[in-house]
C-alpha cells in the first residue's frame, strides 16, 4: 500500500497547491479584481472580511459589488472558476442598476451584481499551533 500512500500524498499536495499561503493572498485578491476589470466590470466595492480559521486552512470571505452587463457577469464567474486558486461565489443577487447611480449614462441595461465570495489559504505551522492552543484553552 506504499503506492496508495504515495498517490494520496501527491493528490493532497496538488490540492494544497490550490490554497495560497498568507503572503500570496494579496496577489489572489488582485487577480480577482483584474479578472473583473478585464471582463468589462466596474467595481463599486471589494471588501475582504476577517479570516475564519478552520482545521488546517483559513476561509477569507469577500464582499463585492460590481456593475456591468449580464454576459460580463457570466464571463467573470467563468474566469474566477478558471483561476489556479480556489474561489467560490455564493449568495449573489443581480438587479437593474439605478439610472442615476451609473457613471456611464449610455449603459441603460446596466446591472449590479452583489455577491459573497470565499477564497481559502493554508495555515502555516505556527498558525496551526496557535489554533490548537486556542482549542485546548476552550475545553
Amino acid at each position: 500500500n506504499l503506492a496508495q500512500l504515495k498517490d494520496i500524498q501527491q493528490t493532497f499536495g496538488s490540492l494544497l497547491s490550490q490554497l495560497p499561503s498568507k503572503t500570496e493572498v494579496a496577489d489572489l485578491l488582485t487577480d480577482i479584481t483584474q479578472t473583473g476589470l478585464s471582463n468589462g466590470l466596474e467595481f463599486d466595492f471589494f471588501k475582504p472580511k476577517e479570516e475564519k480559521p478552520r482545521e488546517f486552512y483559513a476561509e477569507l470571505p469577500i464582499e463585492l459589488k460590481v456593475r456591468g452587463q449580464y454576459h460580463e457577469f457570466g464571463r467573470f464567474m467563468s474566469s474566477i472558476a478558471s483561476l489556479p486558486r480556489i474561489v467560490t461565489v455564493q449568495d449573489f443577487t443581480i438587479k437593474k442598476a439605478d439610472d442615476h447611480s451609473s457613471n456611464n449614462k449610455s449603459k441603460t441595461d446596466e446591472l449590479i451584481l452583489e455577491a459573497n465570495a470565499n477564497t481559502y489559504r493554508y495555515l502555516d505551522e505556527n498558525e496551526l499551533d496557535e489554533l490548537k492552543k486556542k482549542k485546548r484553552g476552550k475545553k
